[in-house]
Order: C-alpha cells, then sequence, then structure tokens
C-alpha cells in the first residue's frame, strides 16, 4: 500500500525485529541499497539513535520543533559538490 510513496518500506512486525536493535536499521539499508553514511534517521526516542549510528547513520534527535527538524537532513545528505 505505500509502495507508490517510499523506496523501502520496512514492517517491525513481518521482520520479527524492531527499534533500537540494529538489525531493523540494517535490513532498511540492505532494502535501500545503501550505506549507513549515506542516509538520515530521525526519531522522537533518543535511545533509538545509537544503533543507527553504530551503522554509519547520521541521526537527528526530533523534539518539538517539525519545521526546524526538517531542514536538518537535507543539510547533512547535501552534496557540496553540486553547491
Amino acid at each position: 500500500m505505500w509502495t507508490d510513496f517510499f523506496d523501502a518500506v520496512i514492517f517491525s512486525e513481518l521482520e520479527g525485529v524492531r527499534k533500537p536493535s540494529p538489525l531493523i536499521y540494517q535490513r532498511a539499508l540492505d532494502a535501500l541499497g545503501l550505506t549507513g553514511p549515506e542516509c538520515v534517521f530521525v526519531d522522537d526516542h533518543a535511545e533509538n539513535l545509537p544503533p543507527a549510528e553504530a551503522l554509519g547513520i547520521r541521526t537527528v534527535h526530533h523534539t518539538t520543533d517539525p519545521v526546524g527538524t526538517a531542514t536538518i537532513p537535507d543539510s547533512l545528505l547535501r552534496d557540496p559538490t553540486l553547491v
């Protein structure tokens, strides 16, 4: 149902694993065909960030400012060679 909107969809109940297990992040990377440094993970629970960081994924802890949070991944993924 979500395949038209996202490159990959990972349902923890289907995977049999959930955050903060590093396995769920690795499965997402595998499904996307990307490495950790090519990705940014945003979560409102700080305890979910370290396992993603261990895989090289850049992380953003969302708190209360959705507009502020939304600008961070863009800056982290910006390719300086394209600017």
